[in-house]
């Protein structure tokens, strides 16, 4: 018998923080492997190879639980929901504006989804919305705009450019907030493995569906290195297989806008990463918006957690 219920439950709070705090340090360096595996790689490449070595681990465990798999197709469609938002639409959308902008402005830009994640919590997930959220939401909006230096007398520039890559990694990360807000569903009546195992073989499904001649004639015609299959597997194993499963288990019994104030990890991360490695500029305007972003998304998303 626990004769320490509260220890007990700080102890579990404590290591389901841990947790999330080192997926999220892992993902905090993803933009960088991966804007170093698109300089060779087309994003739905690194997409499909990710995703491919990621289910080399999930698809063992999952046949072992295939009586968990839904049988109907309306039990399989939030799964469907799953792959798109999470893996198939997040990814291409995340790694073609990677080919386009700094890998500092891909992790500055990341940290808005835990906004999103709180925006959407609040509207579809009926969370409580308190006056210092709708203030974060603002402040995140606009340190947002600060990096994407917005010129609404010349708004033609988004057409090409980093500018554009910009907007592709914020579309990007608006599907992906749509993950968590989904997934928060699905896990009131299956597994976080058989969900996270699940979501990635539909999202792989979808890029093989969408994207197999056009990978066939790349992997074909130049077949890929050694270090971009070393990228494809650090982004498989660790940030797929590892962060993606972490990231619904704490999600399974925690609200789904106090997981998200873990994003404000990555740009610890991955912003001075892509300083060295790239030397990407970090000029006063990035670091002011960037602070913004950081200071809005604790904002919107700090609550007392409940056990």
């Amino acid at each position: 018998m626990n004769l320490h219920p509260h220890s007990a439950g700080r102890r579990s709070a404590a290591s389901d923080w841990l947790v999330l705090i080192l997926a999220n340090t892992i993902w905090g360096s993803t933009d960088v492997v991966a804007k170093a595996a698109v300089e060779e790689l087309s994003p739905s490449a690194l997409a499909w190879l990710r995703l491919t070595i990621a289910l080399a681990v999930f698809a063992p465990a999952l046949w072992r639980r295939r009586a968990e798999i839904p049988r109907t197709l309306a039990g399989l469609l939030p799964f469907l929901a799953l792959g798109a938002s999470g893996f198939f639409l997040n990814f291409v959308l995340h790694y073609s504006g990677l080919t386009l902008a700094p890998a500092s402005h891909a992790t500055a830009l990341r940290v808005s989804e835990a906004s999103v994640i709180f925006l959407l919590s609040a509207l579809l997930l009926r969370e409580r919305i308190r006056p210092a959220a709708v203030l974060g939401l603002l402040a995140g909006t606009a340190g947002v705009f600060l990096i994407l230096n917005l010129d609404f007398a010349n708004l033609a520039l988004f057409a090409g450019g980093y500018r554009f890559g910009d907007l592709l990694i914020m579309g990007g990360i608006l599907v992906e907030g749509c993950y968590t807000i989904i997934g928060k569903r699905v896990l009131r009546t299956t597994r976080p493995f058989t969900a996270t195992a699940l979501a990635c073989l539909c999202g792989w499904l979808l890029l093989t569906l969408f994207y197999a001649p056009k990978l066939a004639g790349e992997f074909v015609r130049q077949p890929p290195s050694l270090n971009a299959l070393l990228a494809a597997a650090f982004l498989g194993l660790l940030a797929t297989g590892f962060g993606y499963w972490m990231w619904y288990r704490v999600l399974a019994r925690r609200e789904s806008h106090q997981v998200g104030v873990t994003i404000l990890v990555q740009p610890v991360v991955g912003i001075p990463l892509a300083a060295l490695i790239f030397h990407d500029p970090l000029p006063l305007r990035f670091l002011l918006g960037a602070g913004l972003i950081a200071i809005g998304a604790s904002l919107a998303i700090r609550s007392p957690v409940h056990e």
